[in-house]
Order: structure tokens, then C-alpha cells, then sequence
């Protein structure tokens, strides 16, 4: 069964592109992410629509950790 899903590009710190995607894959089901430009942190993630709230409290929690700019392609 296929989930329609939003697909949001995000760009951290390149040194924070592991931490990302650790805390992500940690939400088991929340997005999945690939890295687009590693030298600029900028990722693609494919996020389920039904948890796209979900996804946008995660980053938004994730502010206080890190520099994060991100935008729904």
C-alpha cells in the first residue's frame, strides 16, 4: 500500500546532517530523508501526509538545537 507523501527540502548545519537524519529515523515513519547537497546541508524528506503536523513539531522542536530553514517542495 502507497502513502501519498509531502516532500519538504530542509537545510542544517553540514555537520549536523547525521544528527538529522538520527533523530528522524528515530521517529520510526515520521520521513525519510537523502542527502541533496552535503556541503550545503541541504536534504530532501518525503514525509507521509497524514503526519505532516507531526513532521513540522519535530522541526520546530529541533530549532533549539540547531540552525534549521526549511520549505515544502
Amino acid at each position: 500500500m502507497f502513502r501519498n507523501t509531502k516532500t519538504f527540502m530542509v537545510k542544517v548545519p553540514k555537520k549536523k546532517i547525521v544528527f538529522f537524519n538520527f533523530l528522524l529515523e528515530s521517529y520510526e515513519g515520521l520521513g525519510i530523508s537523502r542527502t541533496i547537497d552535503p556541503k550545503e546541508g541541504i536534504l530532501e524528506v518525503y514525509v507521509p501526509e497524514e503526519l505532516e503536523k507531526d513532521f513540522l513539531d519535530f522541526l520546530e522542536r529541533l530549532k533549539g538545537e540547531m540552525e534549521l530553514q526549511w520549505s515544502r517542495s
